[in-house]
């Protein structure tokens, strides 16, 4: 999508928007019931990760690195697919779908397990699920957002907010999509934060029923709302 020169919103934006909920969806999960890791934000992983082996927390190191594992999993994966005939394109999220219907049926099974191999596979399937949506968005290709990282996404919009209060001109439409995902990602994180409190069933089993959705606006890619 050519972002530069667009009417209006496409669903390619809206997909970003959800797959940035998903993501958020997956990071308030990890953290609130996996005792601190985040499972797309690994620049925020990596830190925890480090804070725990300072403070000689093992235990918790091991689930800072399953999430860091099974990203780097997930984006090695995806990748590798996406340069074959029948992956390219869409079915990329096939398996993104796959991370999270194990993640939903691990809690279906077991819960939201304190250690042990459950809680392992669960931080896994989570993880490598948000690194194959790291390279789907990249397919996406709105505005630059990738959809599990916002650090570099905020840096921009602030730098754009800039310049156009400078020049006093209208924040460009790419500032704008931007906003959009990164607010995707803020909302997502306080609507999961409440369902894990209000009914963690719907917590669990939301991003893969949304991820579903993503897929079905694919199919109508480019179409203006």
């Amino acid at each position: 999508m050519n972002s530069a020169v667009p009417a209006g919103f496409v669903r390619a934006d809206l997909r970003i928007q959800l797959l940035s909920a998903i993501a958020a969806a997956a990071d308030v999960t990890a953290f609130l019931r996996f005792h601190d890791v985040f499972t797309s934000a690994m620049t925020g992983n990596l830190a925890l990760l480090g804070l725990a082996l300072g403070q000689g927390r093992l235990a918790l190191a091991t689930h800072s690195l399953f999430a860091l594992l099974g990203f780097v999993l997930g984006v090695i994966v995806a990748s590798a697919l996406a340069e074959r005939p029948f992956w390219q394109g869409e079915r990329i999220l096939l398996l993104e779908l796959v991370g999270l219907l194990v993640f939903a049926g691990g809690w279906w099974l077991w819960g939201f397990p304190t250690g042990g191999g459950q809680l392992a596979v669960m931080i896994l399937a989570s993880a490598a699920a948000m690194g194959v949506q790291s390279v789907l968005a990249r397919h996406i290709n709105v505005a630059g957002v990738p959809s599990v990282v916002f650090t570099n996404t905020l840096t921009s919009i602030l730098i754009s907010l800039t310049r156009a209060v400078q020049q006093r001109q209208r924040p460009s439409w790419m500032t704008l999509q931007q906003v959009a995902a990164l607010l995707a990602y803020a909302g997502g994180a306080v609507l999961f934060a409440t369902l894990l409190w209000l009914s963690p069933a719907w917590a669990v089993n939301l991003p893969w029923l949304t991820l579903i959705v993503v897929w079905i606006l694919g199919r109508y890619d480019n179409v203006y709302y």
